[in-house]
């Protein structure tokens, strides 16, 4: 399973590297990205269309029609749109969501931003999110995007991951170093 990971991340990373740069040498990154998080977008809100574009088992082919079919409503950039093009014939559509996510990401380093990503185990109120944006700044700096994400599982608290560094002071992780060290006593 880790190695599965481990070649989905670096295909990711090679696809949207590529994006990259040919976007980079076109001077469109900008509305690659755009391009990019509106799929995104329809990917999150359609839990049939995430399903179809990750499906193993539906043809590249057809998942690439009703992609095109779905950024038809849309102006899209001919990069992105042979870009998508490309992925399908290479039979790497399945990694859509994680290509995005790298582009994003490469574009983000690029351009000098943090991204830290938030996670909390209820809603947070905008009162809080703001007190959290603040504490990271002074920090890490003024360029701080935030990704706020909820689960339940972690019971209370929050975790904070920036890069490689994961601060979790959720209650989940407390409960299970107590019972660790109950265990060893």
């Amino acid at each position: 399973m880790a190695s599965q990971n481990f070649s989905s991340e670096l295909i990711a990373v090679r696809y949207a590297s590529a994006l990259y740069e040919l976007a980079s040498e076109s001077k469109c990154v900008d509305e690659v990205l755009d391009d990019l998080l509106t799929i995104k977008k329809y990917i999150n809100q359609s839990n049939d269309f995430n399903l179809l574009i990750s499906n193993p088992i539906i043809a590249s082919s057809e998942k690439l029609k009703i992609i095109q079919k779905i950024l038809s409503y849309n102006t899209i950039n001919t990069l992105t749109s042979r870009f998508i093009q490309v992925i399908s014939s290479n039979k790497r559509i399945n990694f859509l969501s994680e290509i995005i996510a790298k582009y994003n990401s490469i574009n983000n380093k690029k351009r000098g931003n943090v991204i830290a990503d938030i996670t909390s185990a209820e809603e947070l109120s905008e009162e809080q999110k703001k007190g959290i944006k603040d504490q990271l700044s002074s920090i890490l700096g003024e360029k701080l995007s935030l990704n706020f994400k909820i689960d339940n599982k972690i019971i209370g608290g929050l975790i904070v991951k920036v890069g490689s560094i994961m601060i979790d002071s959720s209650l989940n992780s407390k409960i299970n170093k107590l019972e660790i060290a109950m265990k060893g006593a």
